[in-house]
């Protein structure tokens, strides 16, 4: 199995997004500059997209101001930025339904896409729910719900039910049920499959080996607590779960990668373009390459 090439590309950004909307109980901290990305694979005879973003315009335009995302490109433009179309992609992962993740699937009309059965169909209900409960759904766009259904129609969806392994060569699934969202799931990528019994110069599960694209249960290192701390941690400020489940989720990404922050992908968190080798586009936005696998080019 190869390494996948791997590139995290910004589609929009909010500059006035409050801080403790990214760290629990950071009140009076001011705003940042909150940057809105997802992830492309390519290797194994695949192209996936970890999220797909979303797109200004319909509802998409109403929740743009909504959450003050005032700096938005079409997720077709950003893909062409890498040397990509939407119709080449044969796989759609989504973390999660909220609007900015699941707002761009028509981009993507030949993939089979992965959602977490509990993260579907627990929407459905709290949409359904009379007006009172109507804040829980303030991130969802119900025609990104319906959309999913027209999906399942021409068997393009799977509804996966908790933990998922291997479901696309190195690629697995792990619930974070009743965090940030009902069905929030982290993915994991990795050169060889979990438990494989690959005899190659390295350790199949080996963390370093291993990345953690941990959608929206964390915003940012600084969920972990301070540098080398150990704690405690602080989970995201936005969110219909329990701060219990919050809390966990972070203590699953620890352990999924051992304590090695530096194989998270964080897809709202500012400090991926430094962390990564980085470009910004003549349209001013930023793509980072994580890593290629043999034989591919950088599209930097």
């Amino acid at each position: 199995m190869e390494a996948y090439s791997m590139w995290l590309v910004e589609y929009g950004s909010c500059d006035t997004q409050p801080v403790s909307s990214i760290i629990y109980g950071k009140h009076n901290a001011g705003i940042m500059t909150l940057p809105f990305s997802y992830l492309v694979l390519k290797g194994n005879g695949h192209t996936i997209a970890v999220d797909t973003g979303y797109y200004d315009d319909g509802y998409g335009h109403e929740l743009s101001v909504k959450f003050g995302v005032n700096k938005i490109r079409g997720i077709d433009k950003t893909l062409a930025d890498i040397g990509f179309r939407g119709e080449e992609f044969d796989t759609v992962i989504l973390s999660h339904a909220h609007y900015d993740h699941a707002g761009g699937l028509r981009t993507f009309p030949n993939a089979h896409v992965y959602l977490q059965k509990k993260e579907w169909l627990d929407w459905l209900e709290v949409l359904a729910l009379p007006k009172p409960f109507s804040g829980l759904a303030a991130a969802i766009d119900p025609n990104d719900i319906k959309r999913l259904l027209d999906y399942c129609a021409k068997g393009q969806l799977t509804l996966v039910d908790g933990e998922a392994l291997n479901i696309l060569p190195g690629i697995s699934l792990y619930p974070v049920f009743d965090s940030h969202t009902y069905g929030s799931q982290l993915v994991t990528i990795e050169r060889s499959g979990p438990r494989d019994s690959d005899p190659g110069d390295h350790d199949p599960g080996d963390p370093g080996d291993r990345w953690i694209f941990t959608g929206d249960v964390c915003y940012s290192l600084e969920n972990f607590g301070p540098a080398g701390s150990g704690g405690p941690y602080s989970p995201v400020g936005f969110g219909v779960g329990s701060i219990t489940q919050m809390v966990r989720s972070l203590v699953k990404i620890q352990e999924l990668a051992e304590g090695k922050t530096d194989r998270l992908i964080i897809c709202h968190d500012p400090a991926m373009w430094t962390t990564f080798k980085s470009k910004t586009t003549a349209a001013g936005f930023r793509i980072a390459e994580i890593q290629l696998s043999p034989g591919e080019k950088s599209r930097l």
